[in-house]
């Protein structure tokens, strides 16, 4: 039976690298693209809730990290983070759509 720290290394560790990688993405494509199928106040107050959850896994990677691999992150958080950075990834098709040529593949 494989450990409690093995298992969170080996899930936990990577899967706070994807989000860490995502977050990242999407916030370059919010700052960078000028999303015209939603208002300039919508698209901040997204970047705004991408910055925050990038401070939020800041804090539970550091937590992660100085406990030797032993402190998870609490699922609902997590759940959190995979509905912004879907409702994120759904403006880049939607934009992707719109400028099919473009060469922002960020999100």
């Amino acid at each position: 039976m494989m450990s409690k720290a093995k298992l969170l290394r080996e899930i936990l560790g990577p899967l706070l690298e994807d989000y860490r990688y995502w977050f990242e993405r999407s916030r370059r494509f919010l700052q960078e693209e000028t999303l015209e199928f939603i208002s300039p106040e919508a698209q901040q107050a997204l970047l705004e809730r991408v910055l925050a959850a990038q401070a939020e896994l800041q804090a539970a990677e550091a937590l992660y990290h100085l406990s030797d691999n032993e402190v998870g992150v609490d699922p609902a958080l997590m759940a959190k983070w995979h509905r912004l950075l879907m409702e994120c990834a759904e403006l880049g098709r939607r934009f992707r759509q719109i400028h099919p040529s473009s060469d922002s593949s960020e999100v």
